[in-house]
């Protein structure tokens, strides 16, 4: 099967989408390893609550309009047309830009007391740098796919992605004080957005300040949605960390934080969801319901055997991982039980549970859905946080997380009429969990009974070991299985 110029295929495509993330992703999770582990607890968590706090801003005043590129970008019939879209959009974000700059300004007083952190106030321009910087990257991401330049934007994302990771390294190496770092990294993201809005400019044409009543009534009208939806996500997202933020120092926030941080595995997942999706709207349109969950069963016994190995891994060697990737400062007995929570909250991540209704148009009840897991983490992330304290927030997540992936699951059984323990390959999911729990109860065993009272440095290259056998053992095993799965989702017709 070729991957370039080939006969399209749910499985190459996958692998395709895969490959082109994983480079930027690791040189993402390595710049902010490394940041954990050159700064101090109080210096990185400094840096944690500015980005979510510019992040969570930004994504609720910008309104979804980011959004809006893709839609009417593509949907401009002349060369005129995407000018003159591209330069109320680029006018328009300016404008909100500068007003999201000016709340979060004004706001670091308010900031400052809830996080109780003072030292943000050194580091207050970043809120009008960063958010500017990061819209004109991803307005860029946006553009190239329109005009069919996403080959050229991976070569973009990676060299901007190894010159953060430089900026630190050198930053590191010549003694710069973390307010130099800030600073030398804010310049670098800045020469990066500028050159973003020079390349849209030479794609589109000659961008100039102009504003329609008219056209951003219609943005407004089909980003909005969209917007909300992201808004109730992002907040999904960053809400342990809010709390966490208000209750526990700026060093636990650090903890949580690098304890609670998505690794990137379900990398495999979402380009799967990237390419099932447009195959599930022909087939449930065509009413082959059957045929649809069959290929969502294939694609489902991949990506959970999968990410059954990498949650166990996570879980048995959990303090290692963590003295590995962060440094022995993180590795707290908090911060080791937020971490292994949060491997057990990949196991969901292995799918896409909401797929169906996506393809079916339900879109509204993925967004209830996510305004109702909001409402109940919010809530439980208060109970528990007081019941059972650092680790309340990582409970919280899971038990809801949990019970809203059954809800949107039992809601798409009742849509296509498939019943529910149908809708998905429950005794293979099952089996992959069993095999993953009696294995972790082995090398778990072995790890912290045979090698028990050894120093870090021995007990991270101990683990390595275990988990490369215990890798090759859980491949072997399943090796037919997986096999199967791959031909059977890339045999499957979609016509």
């Amino acid at each position: 099967m070729k991957l370039f110029g080939r006969k399209s295929s749910v499985g190459g495509d996958a692998i395709y989408l895969t490959v082109s993330r994983v480079a930027v992703s690791l040189i993402g999770l390595a710049t902010s390893m490394l940041l954990a582990r050159f700064r101090t607890l109080e210096e990185f968590g400094t840096y944690s609550q500015i980005i979510m706090v510019t992040d969570l801003v930004s994504t609720i005043l910008m309104l979804g309009l980011p959004n809006s590129i893709n839609y009417f970008l593509a949907k401009a019939e002349t060369e005129e047309e995407k000018k003159r879209f591209m330069s109320i959009y680029m006018t328009l974000s300016t404008i909100l830009m500068a007003a999201i700059a000016l709340c979060l300004f004004c706001a670091v007083p308010m900031i400052i007391r809830y996080f109780n952190n003072p030292a943000i106030t050194a580091f207050a321009y970043v809120f009008a740098i960063y958010p500017w910087s990061s819209l004109m990257i991803n307005s860029l991401g946006n553009t190239c796919v329109v005009y069919g330049k996403a080959n050229r934007l991976i070569i973009f994302n990676v060299f901007y992605a190894i010159s953060t990771l430089l900026v630190l390294l050198f930053t590191k190496a010549v003694g710069m004080s973390f307010q130099q770092y800030m600073a030398l990294y804010m310049a670098v993201m800045m020469g990066f957005a500028l050159f973003a809005l020079g390349w849209i400019n030479k794609l589109v044409g000659a961008i100039r300040p102009l504003l329609s009543k008219r056209i951003i009534k219609e943005v407004f009208a089909f980003s909005v949605p969209m917007g909300l939806a992201s808004v109730v996500g992002t907040l999904n997202a960053e809400l342990d960390k809010l709390v966490i933020g208000k209750f526990f120092t700026t060093e636990e926030y650090a903890i949580f934080a690098n304890a609670a941080k998505e690794l990137p595995v379900t990398i495999l997942a979402t380009s799967l969801t990237a390419v099932l999706l447009p195959k599930f709207v022909r087939l449930l349109g065509r009413g082959k319901n059957e045929k649809a969950v069959e290929m969502w069963g294939y694609a489902a016994n991949l990506s959970f055997c999968f990410m059954s190995l990498i949650v166990g891994g996570f879980i048995v060697f959990a303090p290692d991982i963590m003295s590995l990737f962060y440094s022995e400062k993180y590795v707290t007995s908090g911060g080791v039980m937020v971490f292994r929570i949060y491997a057990v909250i990949l196991l969901f991540r292995a799918i896409y549970w909401g797929i169906i209704l996506n393809a079916t148009g339900k879109t509204k009840f993925v967004f209830y859905s996510s305004l109702l897991t909001l409402t109940l983490n919010f809530a439980g992330n208060i109970a528990f946080c007081f019941v059972i304290g650092f680790i309340g927030p990582a409970v919280s997540s899971l038990v809801v997380t949990s019970i809203m992936a059954v809800v949107q699951l039992g809601f798409s059984s009742r849509i296509i009429h498939v019943p529910f323990s149908r809708i998905m390959p429950w005794k293979k999911i099952g089996m992959y969990i069993a095999e993953t729990a009696l294995l972790g109860g082995v090398f778990s065993a072995v790890r912290y009974g045979v090698f028990s009272g050894i120093s870090r440095q021995i007990s991270i290259v101990t683990s390595i070991g275990l988990g490369i056998i215990w890798m090759i053992l859980y491949v072997w095993i399943n090796k037919k299985d997986l096999l199967t799965n791959w031909r059977q989702l890339n045999s499957v017709t979609y016509e």
